[in-house]
């Protein structure tokens, strides 16, 4: 036993041998691997080689196993079963499962898509807990590369660079006013909208300025920030005091029983392609295979 390597041994041999053994035939052997009866013949003198002693011999009722046979047979079966179910892919059952879920996301998909993603884990696996995160300032990459955090969703712009994403939607922007005289579906022209004061949404609360004041910029113009917030709901919420016109995105729009007004600008106005990014280590994991497959169910509903 101190001389064996098991490199110098071919793991199918043992496959044949469970097939002789079973089958009683070299002839109903060979059919079982989908192999030639010769081959099969051939593997038989290499397990002899192998193992030293004839394992099988011939009579006329087939071959009939020797008592080395005998003796190794239960453990070659045992081996081939370990060996399947290593091989196997991992089954992962939500119902019966107890894990945690990290995930990093703005208050806008809070509002759009998280809130139902959360529900329908915790419905679903009653043996999860989800948490949602704030996306940090920085280090993503290397929180999901830790396990710290299991998916990142963003808009694409603002996506990891290098990491697997799935596209979930898209998603457009409207310009809201909480200005008594402006009706629903009005025109305002350009004049009017960069007098007007506005409401701006930064995660951070700390920029007054986004794409459509790039663009504004870019004709010569500048609109009248005057209130920066991390979030929509904070924005909603404070336009019912206050009047002011936003951008908020359309499912932001129909999320919240607001009643403010949607004005049309002369602007073309940005969109958001919403995505969820991962570590590629956990490309292949089932549990995370599910966690994705539930956000695009939600997506696409």
């Amino acid at each position: 036993m101190e001389n064996f390597n098991i490199r110098n041994v071919d793991l199918n041999l043992l496959v044949a041998f469970d097939a002789l053994y079973k089958e009683r035939s070299v002839t109903r052997a060979a059919s079982r691997l989908s192999l030639t009866q010769p081959t099969v013949s051939g593997m038989l003198r290499r397990l002899r080689e192998t193992f030293d002693d004839d394992l099988f011999v011939r009579t006329s009722h087939g071959i009939v196993p020797t008592p080395r046979a005998d003796g190794i047979a239960p453990r070659v079966a045992e081996l081939l079963d370990d060996i399947g179910l290593l091989l196997a892919p991992d089954a992962f059952d939500p119902t019966s499962s107890a894990f945690t879920v990290r995930v990093c996301g703005s208050d806008y998909l809070l509002h759009t898509i998280l809130d139902t993603f959360a529900e329908r884990v915790l419905r679903t696996a009653p043996g999860a807990r989800v948490s949602i995160l704030p996306r940090p300032a920085e280090g993503v990459a290397r929180q999901l590369e830790n396990g710290e955090i299991d998916l990142v969703l963003s808009d694409r712009e603002l996506a990891v660079p290098d990491l697997p994403s799935r596209f979930l939607y898209r998603d457009d922007f409207v310009c809201l006013s909480s200005y008594g005289d402006l009706a629903d579906g009005q025109d305002i022209t350009l004049d009017r909208f960069c007098e007007l004061e506005h409401g701006f949404v930064d995660p951070t609360g700390g920029s007054f300025r986004g794409p459509i004041d790039d663009a504004l910029e870019a004709v010569g113009r500048k609109r009248n920030v005057v209130l920066a917030v991390p979030g929509f709901a904070m924005l909603l919420e404070l336009m019912k005091s206050r009047p002011l016109l936003a951008f908020v995105p359309v499912r932001i729009a129909a999320a919240f029983d607001h009643g403010f007004s949607r004005v049309n600008t002369p602007l073309e106005l940005p969109h958001l392609e919403i995505v969820a990014s991962w570590h590629p280590r956990m490309t292949r994991d089932p549990k995370h295979k599910w966690l994705r497959e539930t956000l695009v169910s939600i997506a696409d509903a």
